[in-house]
């Protein structure tokens, strides 16, 4: 057990643009499942806490909405968010989808873009702007750049204005096989200053189970949804009934925006909705421990990306 007077943290706002891997990574790092993942920009639609505990070193990772921005209601909210964690946090880890062109030689496949330095730097001054104090960059999709000698002359570049900057350190990634996470946990754990801890040991996440249950079935939404569907598409948990000797009950309502909407959620002989209940129900099955049955319902309620008490009932 961590003495009190040993204990050291460090909050951390992880930002970046819509699609970077911010969710990817922060599961990665957790070591289980916190944020829902897409390939659709715009999946994260509340700032997730995951939480991360080595030795007397806590670090509490928050995965915000992407930094874009929009004239939508619901989306403008989103960005609020993002820009409030960023304020609130010690340290800012901007998730950077690393740019790479195709090569003009047959062969060479991707190649570092040549603007690469440039485009990060004006990001990371944009940061600072928006009040973050200590940068660290995590290169995301780092594994498009086949010769990694190429990441030499960018590397050499951005060593130029890191320290001016404020940038305590520049890590390639690549979450999904978990390359680059443990030396970035070590470079946050670096950064962590005495203090109380913010969450137990053990805990991953303050997210509350109804919302990261209705999180895990919108997330099968947006992975099976076409076009633009998946964006109009909300969850709400309305019941869970926790039973020692049986599986647990799960009720849950999807909600889209629009009558047409429907039938598209249902498909064929309600066989859209199914797969995305069997999907679901197999992801809260590791979340809870337990067998799990979930009723899945889908309701209407038009313009809920406008209305506020909608998102409450949400969780949002």
């Amino acid at each position: 057990m961590v003495q009190m007077a040993a204990m050291k943290a460090v909050l951390v706002a992880v930002v970046g643009e819509p699609n970077a891997g911010k969710s990817t990574l922060l599961n990665a790092m957790v070591g289980e499942k916190v944020g829902i993942v897409s390939s659709k920009p715009n999946t994260t639609r509340v700032v997730v806490r995951g939480v991360v505990t080595e030795g007397e070193v806590q670090i509490v990772l928050m995965d915000t909405p992407g930094l874009n921005t929009s004239s939508k209601v619901f989306e403008r909210r989103l960005v609020q968010q993002a820009r409030g964690a960023l304020a609130e946090a010690d340290v800012a880890l901007l998730v950077w989808e690393f740019p790479v062109v195709r090569g003009r030689e047959k062969g060479v496949g991707k190649v570092v873009d040549s603007r690469a330095g440039e485009q990060l730097r004006t990001r990371v001054e944009e940061l600072k702007a928006q009040g973050a104090r200590t940068v660290v960059v995590g290169l995301s999709k780092i594994d498009r750049v086949k010769d990694k000698k190429a990441l030499l002359p960018f590397l050499a570049e951005i060593a130029t204005w890191q320290k001016e900057l404020g940038v305590a350190a520049v890590v390639p990634l690549f979450a999904p096989k978990g390359d680059g996470v443990k030396a970035l946990v070590g470079e946050l754990k670096r950064l962590a200053v005495a203090g109380p801890w913010l969450f137990p040991a053990g805990q991953a996440t303050d997210m509350p189970l109804p919302l990261r249950l209705a999180e895990l079935t919108r997330e099968q939404a947006m992975q099976l949804l076409e076009q633009e569907l998946p964006y109009s598409v909300g969850v709400v948990t309305v019941l869970i009934e926790q039973n020692d000797d049986a599986p647990w009950l799960v009720r849950q309502e999807v909600l889209v925006s629009k009558e047409q909407h429907k039938p598209m959620v249902l498909g064929a002989g309600g066989q859209m909705i199914k797969q995305i209940g069997m999907r679901a129900r197999k992801e809260m099955q590791g979340i809870v421990g337990a067998g799990v049955r979930l009723e899945l319902n889908v309701r209407v309620e038009a313009r809920w990306l406008e209305r506020e008490e909608l998102w409450r009932e949400m969780g949002y």
